[in-house]
């Protein structure tokens, strides 16, 4: 419901908008009322099982949207889990949502699982409304980017930040703090400040609790529970942290520019300090906080959302993947690790991580009540909970994983399981409650740009990751030789000739698109200087069809494998470019099954699949592993 002041604006907003809507009849006040229905565009997709809220959406009926982020309160049942108040619209049978909204207060920790959009029943999503995805380049910088909000904009007779037609908020003068990034052409990408804060503050629920929940410095503040002491010497052009127990590894990024940069630490500090002056003591009005980029400089986000201002601007509801911080490589070490090079030997004492709490992934086909208003007993189980994955843009921050060479002890006894259905993300406070504690975290996956330019992007990650053992990553044609430009340049194949007796599938497999047959087919050839060695890597440009996997992830629909080969010491470069102009031409006859062209390498060939590792930290990083090591190199990553 939106009201107008007088006719002018009522007459301005038909011209404005030409849409035909009823009128309600003038009152007393002298307000017209003009009542449209709400729909939001794109279809309702399905969502994989969510916890169960139980004490802060169970009594939620019927199909109900989740709108709008709403401001904070503390938690006066469960101090260590403050509280978002979220605003909700009913979903009808026809499509429309309903003119009233409804409000809930929802844990911190669990609004990776309300996301905007989704559509809750007894405290359970059941679907989420597909909105348009874009992907931005913006400016983390000073300038490139500010703080708005509906009520700041009226005070300043400004343009509010988006047309509230397109997406209706109960006040014109919201109090909710947004950012608002500068796109060219005078656009705008405008962001909840509270989703950027669940979406792009480190990976973990956890995370985001402590930073709203206690100081900066002091016993048991953020940096005590965030950051552990290293027994270790700093060194130049490195950070080093070591995580606490309950953090998530995809947090080191976030706690390594806190700990060593000054601009992430005190938008890290500014959180609690803000939240703390400005919380209502009588717990009945929110707290409206302003949380931006915690680093500086450019970055790539992709959010979905709607677009307005003629496609030029964007609101982003839902942020799925941003881009990493450029810097240092980071050393990330953490109190629970247990990845020595060399186990414990048989007689090595069994006391490490002794009375550990037992980790535990939830089955999704048992119903998990996530409660906001209590705690998690102390020394219970951890329950793994999934916010939707989270993309990582463009090109990661190299991370190392810090190992001992030998492992001194053993693990020793974690506790026993409980039968509990009952989880919380809070700070663990008492015990025999029957409440084990959850552990709420997104998975990072890698962006994919298509399996042959994965692999040229992993080469160069991994050259850059580890220096001293890949010393150059090259990429090969016949006009240029060997390039070490990061832009690789591909050796076309050619089409068949007419007098070729080849049958019709084949004729038409060196084209992209076999019907046209117009665009002709490429193959990287790429040279990587591994500890000594040249080992080429060959892989196939794949025709512009992708496809979803079990995990929802888009993937190349052809599904080729790579070649990887090293040549005899007697080899010289007329016989290697004959050797490569060999693979250029049979690939085709075989239409792209490189292992029936391994027996004819003068040297040591060996064909290998693309199949995505649970360690890589960007896309094909481990297939590139398993290529090498089929050459007898093997990478400690």
């Amino acid at each position: 419901m939106r009201q107008y002041n007088n006719k002018c604006d009522r007459l301005a907003f038909f011209i404005t908008h030409e849409v035909v809507v009823p009128i309600a009849v003038l009152t007393a006040t002298g307000l017209f009322e003009v009542s449209m229905p709400i729909q939001l565009p794109g279809r309702i997709l399905r969502t994989n099982p969510s916890p169960r809220l139980v004490d802060s959406l169970a009594d939620l009926n019927g199909n109900m949207v989740a709108w709008w982020y709403c401001g904070l309160y503390k938690n006066q049942k469960a101090q260590s889990q403050p509280l978002a108040l979220v605003a909700f619209r009913e979903l009808g049978k026809s499509g429309d949502l309903s003119d009233q909204l409804t409000y809930r207060r929802v844990p911190i920790t669990a609004l990776g699982q309300v996301r905007h959009g989704s559509i809750w029943s007894g405290g359970m999503c059941h679907g989420v409304h597909e909105f348009e995805t874009e992907r931005f380049q913006v400016d983390f910088l000073q300038g490139g980017w500010k703080f708005t909000s509906f009520n700041q904009a009226y005070e300043e007779e400004r343009t509010s930040p988006f047309p509230n037609e397109i997406y209706p908020l109960e006040y014109d003068r919201d109090r909710n703090w947004l950012i608002q990034f500068f796109l060219p052409d005078d656009g705008t990408l405008v962001i909840p400040c509270l989703e950027f804060f669940t979406r792009c503050y480190g990976y973990s629920g956890e995370l985001r609790r402590i930073l709203m929940t206690y100081p900066w410095e002091g016993t048991g503040g953020c940096e005590d529970r965030i950051f552990c002491p290293i027994d270790e010497k700093e060194e130049q052009g490195k950070w080093k942290i070591k995580l606490s127990r309950d953090l998530r590894n995809g947090d080191a990024i976030f706690a390594a520019h806190a700990k060593y940069d000054g601009y992430t630490k005190f938008a890290a500090k500014e959180i609690y300090s803000r939240l703390e002056s400005s919380f209502d003591p009588y717990f009945k009005k929110p707290s409206f906080i302003r949380i931006g980029p915690w680093f500086r400089g450019p970055a790539l986000i992709k959010v979905r959302g709607i677009s307005f201002n003629s496609g030029k601007s964007f609101l982003g509801l839902q942020i799925v993947g941003s881009s990493d911080p450029g810097g240092v490589p980071i050393i990330r070490d953490r109190v629970n690790r247990n990845n020595a090079e060399t186990p414990a030997g048989p007689d090595a004492p069994g006391n490490a991580w002794h009375g550990a709490p037992n980790r535990q992934v939830w089955p999704s086909a048992e119903i998990l009540d996530l409660t906001a208003y209590q705690e998690p007993d102390h020394g219970s189980a951890t329950v793994d909970v999934e916010d939707p994955e989270f993309e990582v843009l463009g090109e990661p921050r190299i991370v190392h994983t810090r190992m001992d060479q030998q492992a001194q002890d053993t693990g020793g006894p974690s506790v026993e399981s409980s039968d509990t259905t009952t989880v919380s993300a809070g700070e663990p406070h008492g015990d025999k409650k029957g409440i084990d504690r959850a552990s709420i975290h997104s998975r990072p996956v890698m962006e994919s740009h298509g399996t042959l330019r994965d692999m040229w992007n992993a080469m160069l990650y991994l050259s850059k990751k580890l220096p001293e053992t890949i010393t150059s990553v090259e990429w090969f044609s016949f006009s240029e030789g060997f390039q070490k430009d990061e832009e690789p340049h591909l050796i076309a194949l050619e089409a068949f000739a007419s007098k070729d007796d080849v049958d019709k599938t084949t004729r038409s497999w060196p084209y992209m698109d076999p019907k046209t047959q117009k665009d002709i087919r490429g193959i990287l050839v790429a040279r990587i200087n591994c500890l000594g060695k040249h080992i080429y890597i060959v892989e196939i440009q794949r025709r512009l069809t992708r496809k979803k996997n079990k995990k929802g992830e888009f993937v190349d629909k052809e599904t080729y494998r790579g070649l990887v080969f090293i040549l005899n010491d007697n080899i010289d470069d007329d016989q290697r470019d004959k050797w490569i102009r060999f693979i250029q031409s049979e690939v085709r006859k075989v239409r792209g099954v490189v292992q029936k062209l391994t027996k004819y390498c003068p040297g040591k060939a060996a064909s290998f699949k693309h199949n995505p590792s649970s360690r890589d930290t960007i896309s094909c990083e481990g297939t590139l592993g398993n290529a090498l090591e089929k050459m007898g190199i093997v990478l400690t990553r």
